[in-house]
């Protein structure tokens, strides 16, 4: 076997050996692994052999299959010869000093030796430590020894690493023996180590780190005082000075102070060790690396320090004697030009001022003045930054720095108010107003970021100010001082920087209730953003930034714009930026894939259809006294967009031309994004010129749609452009001819898709909502609805093999029953019931019904269920018990005769889903009223009987006990539920109801 072994070992690594052969390879390593044969054979491949001769692989596989069968080893006698074995194994690479030993196998053997350690030192093998310490005089001995030191240190004193409570007692076991036989004998060697080095003897500088490494892992269970005495410290502080240990050193000096101990005693070590001197006495000016470490080091006293006074408060005077002596280095690391220096100082910062507003003895005026400056200073670009931080993710790692700064800076605010409001607007000001011709972009760009710090410490009210005098407070008014500086200022234009831009357009967005009332600032403000500095920014980024910021200036503002020459002015300004021009994607697209290619559609008109919405909202600011420039204006946006929606029809070729498309599919949106800025929300009077422009767009859109109508993003694109169009339509006899040709061009296609017919269906919604008054467009649904019910019904009840199981098929099928049923509600809602119960729509109705309870008992989609239970109960509502429209609201609900046998069809379905549904078990589907989704449903279901009751009062409560009583529940019982449906409210019914489906459940 042992010949076989070496043979698989040498396939399984090798790069050339067949496939094959190298799977039946692996297999048979694996199996060696787990029988107790290929362990053994392993043993004795690495115990009867030269080790010179047995090549690394295989001796890395041998190492790796003992490792994984120690713990497997039940008699003691067997666990001892290993032991015994591996022990000669390791005398002998010693004895014969095989230096070229690979690190990795190095390792590797010290696991090994680690776990026979944790089965053997306790009872079997209590030399353990002793054998291996027999080696200290030769390098290469003590090579391993560290290593398995470290390795038994992984076993059994990592605390990083979870593990069972029975390994744990027996690491506890294994620790205690440690301290009682070897501990000193130990510590004693580390430091001999360490000295015999610094006195000339000749230790590789691995053997020194990993020195200094056990004396970090060991000292968190080991007796302190065996390593704090004089000439151990002094040893150590010795190697701060190596450039090869000194990194190391800083981590085991933290590992040292962060032994857990009583606060005291924590305190007098810290004392003792007097750190931070030995700090300040260091060389940190040549290695940015050893620095880092050594802001650790200092970050990890002062925490230290602040847990003692945590759990000892009494302990403040000597806590803060020691704090005292750290702040100058905390400063020194916290300004330091590297960002990876200050990181290591923050947990002390933060953990500190979360402690100060306990405790306020903790700091001075002074100190934390201090410290506010310092966070300033820190919060601005470094001088080696020329345009910002261009690379994304170092920007994403300095905003993430400067916030935890921010942050520390508000808590100062909290803490000291006064101090805060001294120094931030001095920074503000000296940043953005004094010599700003000469100011770097750094200064401006930290003044703006402190202006918005400001302003959020006033809305945080970290002031303390009564509420009803924050506008009349003094920091109010110095901010808003400040932000009338700024915008009249020239810097925003002298100093060509895109984050001085950015910020500024940022910072006045975020503050427009500052203007309010203050037009020559407003108007100042559309001048920068119309400048070379915003809109038409040359920074891509800016440029598109300050397109969305221009809208919400504009949305949140609502400027009053009666000046006409400035208005069309601005206009014609920007119509250079309303040039649609669109971009096919460059790669990774396949343009005959319509989703694909709109979905990518350019980043240019995305952010395009800012500037669209905003010129719409412009317009409706005019006042209507104005309504001729109004009309001009909209034709000054529309006519280039009809223009080139002209041309894309002329040069239009049977719909194949995917940039044609793409260029047609903008404009149809600009179009509508054009309207949809109109700000008709406050209910102003549209004028008709207003109307008829919106009347000639309509028009233009449904030549586009019938020139491309197999095109499904053009029909999106009109969809919604006609989306935005209706809320301008006062009537419904102005749009509904368009909307019928609409409707029309849409439906005459073979190809919509489910998502399509979705989207549809909420287009309709929006249309019966806005003109649910209207007789035409009443007409119009009349006459679409029995085919509209009738194409979605058997789209829904489509299903080829291959989309039975497709997870997209089935939820576009859920939303698209989501959205009929949403389509139902609208109709109900909006007091249009009428419309299924006409002469055209009538013959639908029982399948319209019939589908609804289908989709009620469909448990695989939780919300179309229990939205189906709702238009059940609508249904209940609108329908009386004679089959009449109760909406008095629905203009034809006196007109049509009754449905006759509605009620009763609704009465026995809706009983039967009440106590049907409840307790469905179809599919590995369980109505788990546990469950927030399901429990969600039977609250419906209560309210459906509720409703029953609400409408047909004591007749329902008969049909529903009879039917209670066929179901074989008991007459107390079922007269107990019939006087609970009748005398609770709805909200206790519900409750009573998952109560009674509960307990039907358990029995």
């Amino acid at each position: 076997m042992e010949q076989q072994i070496q043979q698989a070992v040498e396939i399984a690594l090798s790069g050339t050996a067949d496939p094959t052969l190298k799977n039946q390879a692996f297999e048979f390593i694996n199996q060696i692994k787990t029988t107790p044969e290929g362990y053994k054979a392993c043993v004795e491949i690495l115990t009867t052999n030269d080790l010179n001769a047995i090549n690394d692989g295989l001796k890395f596989f041998i190492y790796q299959v003992i490792e994984e069968n120690v713990d497997f080893i039940n008699d003691n006698e067997e666990i001892f010869q290993l032991n015994r074995k591996m022990m000669a194994v390791l005398n002998d690479d010693v004895k014969n000093d095989t230096n070229g030993e690979p690190i990795h196998l190095r390792n590797k053997f010290a696991q090994v030796l680690a776990k026979i350690f944790c089965r053997v030192y306790i009872s079997i093998n209590p030399d353990f430590i002793k054998e291996l310490l027999v080696h200290k005089d030769n390098v290469l001995g003590v090579d391993y020894y560290l290593r398995v030191m470290m390795a038994i240190h992984s076993e059994i004193g990592d605390k990083y690493i979870a593990r069972s409570q029975e390994i744990q007692d027996r690491n506890n076991l294994l620790k205690d023996c440690i301290r009682t036989n070897d501990m000193t004998a130990l510590v004693n060697n580390w430091i001999e180590i360490l000295v015999s080095s610094s006195s000339g003897k000749k230790y590789t500088d691995d053997i020194l780190n990993n020195t200094l490494k056990i004396i970090g892992q060991y000292v968190g269970w080991m007796e302190i005082s065996l390593f704090i005495s004089p000439d151990f410290i002094n040893t150590i502080f010795n190697y701060l000075t190596k450039n090869y240990q000194r990194n190391v050193t800083c981590e085991t000096l933290i590992d040292i102070i962060s032994k857990k101990m009583p606060p005291s005693n924590k305190l007098e070590l810290i004392s003792l060790l007097n750190l931070p001197d030995i700090i300040s006495s260091l060389n940190l000016s040549d290695d940015i690396e050893f620095t880092e470490y050594a802001s650790k080091l200092i970050n990890q006293i002062g925490q230290e320090l602040l847990i003692v006074l945590e759990n000892q408060p009494n302990l403040i005077q000597q806590v803060n004697l020691e704090l005292y002596k750290i702040w100058p280095s905390i400063f020194t690391f916290l300004n330091h030009e590297f960002d990876d220096v200050s990181q290591q100082v923050l947990p002390f910062i933060q953990q500190f001022l979360g402690l100060c507003k306990k405790n306020r003895d903790l700091y001075t005026y002074e100190l934390m003045s201090t410290l506010l400056n310092k966070i300033i200073i820190k919060m601005k670009y470094d001088d080696d930054e020329d345009d910002g931080i261009s690379d994304d993710d170092l920007q994403a790692q300095f905003f993430e720095f400067r916030n935890k700064l921010k942050n520390y800076q508000d808590v100062i605010a909290m803490l000291e108010p006064n101090l805060f409001l001294e120094t931030i607007p001095v920074v503000i000001n000296q940043s953005l107003f004094e010599n700003t011709t000469k100011s770097s972009w750094r200064n401006l760009e930290l003044g703006l970021y402190e202006m918005n710090n400001f302003s959020d410490c006033i809305r945080n009210n970290v002031f303390g100010i009564p509420k009803n005098e924050i506008n009349q407070s003094k920091p109010y008014l110095i901010f808003q001082d400040f932000l009338v500086k700024t915008i009249n200022s020239n810097f925003i234009l002298d100093i060509n920087h895109p984050l001085i831009q950015s910020n500024f357009f940022e910072l006045v967005v975020k503050h427009y209730n500052f203007l309010q009332n203050k037009d020559d600032l407003v108007l100042r403000i559309l001048e920068i953003f119309t400048s070379p500095f915003g809109l038409f920014n040359q920074i891509e980024k800016v440029r598109f930034r300050s397109w969305y910021l221009f809208f919400r200036f504009m949305k949140l503002t609502k400027p009053k714009i009666d000046n006409e020459p400035l208005i069309e002015s601005m206009v014609v300004k920007l119509q250079p930026l309303l040039i649609i021009k669109a971009e096919l994607p460059n790669t990774g697209v396949n343009n005959d894939s319509e989703d694909e290619l709109y979905e990518s559609a350019d980043d240019n008109f995305n952010n395009q259809q800012y500037l669209f919405e905003t010129m719409g909202l412009l317009i409706s600011l005019i006042p209507n006294e104005l309504s001729i420039l109004k009309s001009k204006l909209i034709d000054l946006i529309f006519q280039p967009i009809f223009n080139d929606l002209e041309k894309c029809i002329s040069m239009n070729n049977n719909n194949t031309d995917p940039l044609i498309l793409l260029q047609a599919h903008h404009s149809l949106m600009a179009l509508g994004t054009i309207v949809r800025g109109y700000d008709y929300e406050l209910g102003l009077k549209i004028p008709n010129e207003v109307v008829e422009k919106i009347d000639n767009a309509a028009q233009v859109v449904l030549i586009t749609l019938e020139n491309f109508n197999k095109n499904e993003p053009i029909r999106d694109a009109s969809r919604f452009a006609f989306a935005r169009f209706i809320p301008i339509f006062k009537n419904g006899s102005l749009i509904s001819h368009h909307l019928t040709k609409l409707i029309t061009l849409i439906w005459a296609n073979t190809n919509l898709k489910i998502n399509e017919l979705s989207d549809f269906l909420s287009f309709l919604s929006q249309v019966i909502h806005s003109y649910k008054n209207d007789d035409n467009i009443y007409q119009l649904l009349n006459n679409f609805l029995t085919p509209l019910f009738g194409k979605i019904f058997e789209i829904l009840e489509k299903s080829t093999p291959d989309e039975t199981d497709r997870p997209d098929i089935i939820r576009d099928k859920n939303i698209l029953k989501r959205s009929l049923l949403n389509f139902i509600s609208s109709i109900i809602s909006n007091h249009n019931s009428s419309l299924f119960i006409t002469e055209t729509n009538k013959q639908e109705l029982p399948e319209i019904i019939t589908k609804i309870f289908q989709y009620a008992y469909d448990l695989s989609d939780t919300s179309t269920s229990k939205l189906a239970v709702t238009q059940i109960i609508n249904f209940v509502n609108v329908f009386d018990p004679t089959g009449k429209i109760t909406d008095q609201l629905d203009t034809y609900s006196n007109v049509l005769p009754p449905v006759v046998g509605i009620s009763d069809f609704l009465i026995e379905k809706g009983i039967n889903l009440s106590f049907e549904l409840p307790y469905t078990k179809k599919d590995n589907i369980v109505f788990d009223l546990n469950d927030a989704q399901y429990r969600l449903i039977a609250q419906e279901l209560s309210l459906l009987l509720k409703s029953f009751q609400t409408a047909y009062n004591d007749e329902f409560i008969k049909v529903v006990s009879s039917y209670l009583l066929s179901m074989g529940l008991n007459e107390v019982l079922v007269a107990e539920f019939g006087n609970n449906l009748k005398g609770l409210s709805v909200k206790d019914f519900k409750k009573y109801f998952i109560g009674f489906i509960a307990g039907l459940n358990s029995k």
